[in-house]
């Protein structure tokens, strides 16, 4: 999945943030932490990323079996904060969709059984 993702920084108009950046860089089977940084056409490869609620940018990054750790304040009465977690939400949605092999994203086989999250909580 190639994500285009960034969170502007809204603390006042004169207010510059400088991001770290890296750049076509991977990273493999490490803990990474996106907050207050820049990450331009990287790879991330079985991490765990940490999204904590400051500014950063993802641009054309690729994830691959990846966690993600949020810790993010939702304002009451603030559509801009869940705009932003929607749309995080959306592109690990669609990062997850790409891992998926086409085998499994078939219908399952006739009188195999099928778990839904309905069924599940009835357990």
């Amino acid at each position: 999945m190639v994500a285009d993702f960034h969170i502007p920084f809204h603390q006042g108009e004169d207010t510059q943030m400088l991001l770290t950046k890296h750049e076509g860089e991977t990273f493999l089977n490490q803990t990474v932490y996106i907050s207050g940084q820049a990450f331009i056409r990287c790879n991330f490869v079985a991490c765990t990323l940490v999204l904590r609620e400051t500014v950063y940018h993802l641009e054309g990054c690729t994830f691959e079996r990846c966690n993600w750790h949020v810790d993010w304040v939702l304002m009451w009465g603030s559509p801009e904060s869940l705009r932003e977690i929607k749309a995080l939400v959306t592109m690990i949605e669609q990062a997850q969709q790409q891992q998926i092999p086409p085998s499994a994203s078939q219908p399952a086989a006739a009188g195999a059984p099928r778990i839904t999250p309905a069924a599940d909580a009835a357990q």
